[in-house]
């Protein structure tokens, strides 16, 4: 048994200290509250040392500038939601909850932020008011937070935050999985290439002309790619760095940006899974809004933020549009071409049935397979294409160098023979 000093306040708020005998720390904490006393601190008795008070000080101050600069993890967020749930759900008060997760967090910025709104509930700031004073919550979760704390089920909405959370970061993960070998075998092709024809083809070179013999097509082909490419490095560089430059401005730029996102949907493969991935994050944040209890006229406009593609964006904002005219929601996607008859008629029938959320729902796991399904496809077909390009462009280098060798070994030998 360890021997603990704490300090609490009780329920009129009068300040208590004293010392117990205990296990763990935790275990202090529990007992504490199961007696209505709130724990302010609880530490090991003994005398600290003026060294180790000193570390524990600058280790604190170390931790609290790292929290108000770093960054905040989708992971953490989710985790969060969680914790606060479950801790609120067995009846602990929601800012005994918030401190008890600012300090059980693994993030520092998180813990930094949540110490922050738990000063803002002493306050008496409503939850969802503390947390849009930070950009790491975003509008979605802000809007769910307040409609739980105005119907009073707070500890079901969060739960249900925690839900959309964790199902897009797998969602972020699979993205992340299938784009990861491609950009690896990718990169590995460059840097081949580029030792190819900066490093191995420029040494035959000099070989070749050592001997004076008479080159091969194939062979001159790509000694004179070499040589265009080494004597033109400086402008080929920064012809490179301009073009990506220029590509970023154009991103930017208001009318480049409605350009690139419509052309990201006509790329063959990719824009058929882009689209998917896209109606997926619209469709899982819509339904969790939707199950949440906020009306479709606000939801669809925060889901409409989640899309993060401009020319979806703009074909949403009419659709929200025209419901908030009186349309229905599912005539106004049928409209649409990037919505799938599957869709508009689920839709349709969750609006005559009052059961739209439960119909999001579906169409949610609806995209999520399909995303699933084409994913997978792509890995299986992306991952030969790129092995059999990368085999193809050192096959050709391979092949120009060794003609030569073959063609004066063969010189060589019928010399010798005569």
């Amino acid at each position: 048994m360890i021997r603990f000093n704490y300090i609490a306040v009780d329920p009129l708020g009068k300040e208590m200290k004293g010392s117990m005998d205990m296990a763990t720390k935790k275990e202090v904490i529990a007992l504490l509250r199961a007696q209505g006393l709130m724990p302010i601190s609880v530490s090991e008795a003994g005398a600290m040392s003026r060294a180790s008070a000193s570390f524990q000080k600058s280790s604190a101050a170390s931790k609290a500038n790292k929290g108000k600069s770093g960054k905040v993890k989708l992971e953490d967020i989710a985790l969060f939601c969680r914790q606060i749930s479950t801790l609120v759900n067995a009846g602990v008060s929601l800012l005994d909850s918030v401190e008890d997760v600012s300090n059980m967090t693994q993030s520092a910025r998180l813990g930094y932020i949540l110490k922050e709104i738990a000063s803002d509930l002493r306050g008496g700031f409503p939850l969802s008011d503390s947390m849009k004073k930070h950009k790491e919550f975003s509008k979605t979760l802000t809007s769910m937070v307040e409609v739980g704390e105005k119907s009073g089920q707070l500890a079901k909405v969060l739960s249900d935050l925690a839900e959309y959370l964790e199902e897009n970061v797998k969602l972020l993960r699979k993205i992340k999985s299938a784009s990861t070998y491609p950009m690896v075998i990718g990169c590995f092709f460059i840097v081949v290439l580029l030792a190819l024809v900066l490093g191995i083809i420029p040494r035959f070179e000099e070989m070749f002309k050592s001997f004076g013999a008479d080159l091969p097509l194939p062979t001159k082909l790509v000694m004179n790619v070499s040589n265009f490419m080494i004597d033109n490095l400086i402008i080929i560089t920064l012809s490179v760095a301009a073009f990506f430059i220029g590509f970023r401005m154009f991103k930017k730029s208001k009318g480049g940006r409605i350009i690139y996102d419509r052309t990201l949907f006509k790329i063959p493969i990719f824009g058929k899974t882009y689209l998917k991935i896209v109606l997926a994050r619209f469709f899982q944040t819509l339904s969790t809004l939707v199950k949440s209890g906020v009306d479709i006229v606000s939801s669809l406009e925060i889901s409409i933020n989640v899309v993060d593609n401009v020319y979806i964006e703009g074909l949403l904002k009419t659709v929200r549009q025209n419901v908030l005219g009186g349309n229905p929601l599912g005539d106004e996607l049928a409209k649409l071409p990037i919505f799938p008859l599957m869709v508009t008629r689920m839709t349709a029938v969750g609006e005559k049935s009052g059961q739209l959320d439960a119909m999001f729902d579906k169409i949610t796991d609806y995209y999520n397979d399909e995303v699933d399904a084409v994913v997978a496809s792509m890995s299986s077909i992306i991952e030969p294409v790129l092995i059999v390009g990368l085999g193809f462009i050192v096959g050709i280098a391979v092949t120009a160098m060794y003609l030569p060798i073959f063609s004066l070994a063969s010189a060589m030998m019928a010399g010798s023979g005569g």
